[in-house]
């Protein structure tokens, strides 16, 4: 087979650069063109703005502390006040206090690109956090969550956001973007023997009866109990509430405001997200979720001609069931992520990303007295299974009070009607949010003012002590907090 020669490499004609000069040059030329690149990226397309305050938290943290609990080793983050004394970390996971001889990181606040021009082609959505300019103060950028939309009648009612009087549901990746951690089963308590944040038990029974569950440094594991293949056994989650010295209903308590923190709401919506494992002779796992008066249990088979079941108090709710990966002709005896919460009284369940049914929407919620210190539980009939992730979490729950606010709230009382053009936005963190519940001006964000979409925390950074060439440094990037933004 003829072959050609590969080409000799020219000579360098006279007049042309020694070959490091064409180097040198290659690369300032492709200096300049990412400087202008980045140039005309800023200005066309994206913008970075710096998150001072924690209103947006835990979804976006302005100035903070990083800490960890030695407790339970959880990370978390308390935020910093230039203008009030430190907040008291007490750990968002566990509970424990007193933190005065641990180590702890000063970090900025969240650096974010915002997507410039995006509404001008489109109106702002619902549940979509975006920057404006500040009614009462246009030289000034806010960051907040839209909850309201031109002509509607908008009120924030029992933690939720109420429109034209039913209460506003949000999707599955809204759910993700909004939920907060209420519990995380990879960081167990030192104290847990004292106080259990798990329990087991094998069916409905009041005695005792042998359970298949353990916990361990892999996380939960079931194993087969003889004579028990047809009653659910039982993983369920214990909330401790270390205010109170005693197991009681999840509360609006966040661990970015510090102890010093009013968490006097119980919070009714609450969801689970697990990594699942299958083996054999599992015939079906058990999801329980309570939300007030209402508990509802949602029966996922292995086997595809077994149909799931939702039952609500004890009744069976018709579902349209779109996809069950959990089946073994769907997909074996993997790994699986599920997810599942009861927000803004709708039922969610998703199995790999994947909605297991249609969402289940109720518009009756149960009114009798509760205080179920046990919302979540998952339950097995028959063989192994292993849960190495089991997180527990809340929905964000809206306040009706500010600390700094000495006026008639907005939205509170009585419903507000919006206007053309009008939006009402709302911060993730209520408790200490400035946002259109109390603004003196009115609560309405007009559409011009807004400037974009943030999308994209890019640069968050610690404050570290740091000489470099003789020059001190005191921030540096953490780029184990690059994240998007929902």
């Amino acid at each position: 087979m003829d072959t050609l020669p590969p080409s000799p490499m020219p000579e360098p004609a006279e007049g042309d650069d020694p070959p490091a000069a064409g180097v040198a040059r290659q690369t300032v030329e492709l200096l300049v063109a990412l400087c202008i690149g980045v140039l005309l990226f800023r200005t066309f397309s994206a913008e970075a703005y710096v998150v001072p305050t924690g209103s947006m938290a835990p979804t976006l943290l302005g100035h903070h502390r990083e800490l960890t609990c030695p407790n339970c080793k959880y990370p978390f983050d308390v935020g910093l006040d230039e203008e009030a004394p430190p907040a008291r970390p007490v750990c968002p996971n566990c509970g424990r206090a007193g933190f005065d001889d641990e180590p702890v990181v000063p970090c900025n606040g969240d650096r974010v690109l915002v997507q410039k021009f995006l509404y001008d082609f489109r109106a702002p959505e619902r549940w979509e956090v975006a920057v404006f300019h500040y009614p009462g103060d246009p030289s000034q950028a806010y960051v907040k969550r839209v909850v309201g939309l031109p002509g509607e009648s908008i009120r924030v009612a029992k933690g939720d956001v109420w429109v034209d009087g039913v209460v506003a549901r949000k999707n599955l990746e809204d759910v993700r973007g909004m939920r907060m951690l209420v519990h995380d089963g990879r960081y167990p308590p030192a104290d847990s023997e004292r106080f259990p944040r798990w329990a087991f038990r094998r069916g409905a029974s009041l005695h005792a009866e042998p359970s298949g569950w353990s916990q361990g440094p892999d996380g939960f594991r079931h194993e087969p109990v003889a004579g028990a293949a047809d009653a659910d056994d039982w993983l369920v989650y214990r909330n401790w509430d270390p205010s109170l010295n005693r197991y009681a209903p999840i509360r609006d308590y966040y661990g970015y405001n510090g102890g010093e923190g009013r968490s006097d709401n119980a919070v009714r919506d609450v969801g689970l997200e697990a990594r699942v494992r299958v083996g054999p002779g599992v015939d079906s796992l058990a999801l329980s979720l309570r939300s007030g008066g209402d508990r509802f249990i949602v029966r996922i088979p292995t086997r595809t001609e077994d149909p799931v079941e939702v039952l609500r108090n004890g009744m069976p709710r018709k579902t349209f069931l779109l996809a069950n990966p959990l089946a073994a002709a769907a997909g074996g005896d993997g790994l699986r992520t599920i997810e599942a919460s009861l927000f803004d009284g709708r039922l969610l369940v998703a199995i790999d990303g994947s909605l297991l049914f249609e969402p289940l929407d109720y518009d009756d919620p149960t009114d009798s007295p509760w205080n179920d210190e046990s919302p979540v539980s998952i339950g097995v009939r028959g063989g192994a299974v292993a849960v190495p992730e089991l997180r527990i979490y809340r929905d964000v729950h809206y306040t009706s009070s500010l600390g700094v606010a000495h006026h008639r709230p907005n939205g509170i009382l009585e419903p507000y009607r919006l206007g053309e053009g009008e939006y009402f936005v709302l911060g993730d963190n209520s408790p200490v949010s400035n946002d259109s519940r109390f603004w003196t001006q009115g609560p309405v964000v007009p559409r011009e003012l807004f400037l974009g979409k943030p999308f994209l925390v890019h640069l968050p950074g610690r404050v570290v002590a740091l000489e470099v060439f003789g020059r001190s440094l005191y921030w540096i990037p953490d780029p184990r907090r690059i994240r998007y933004i929902h």
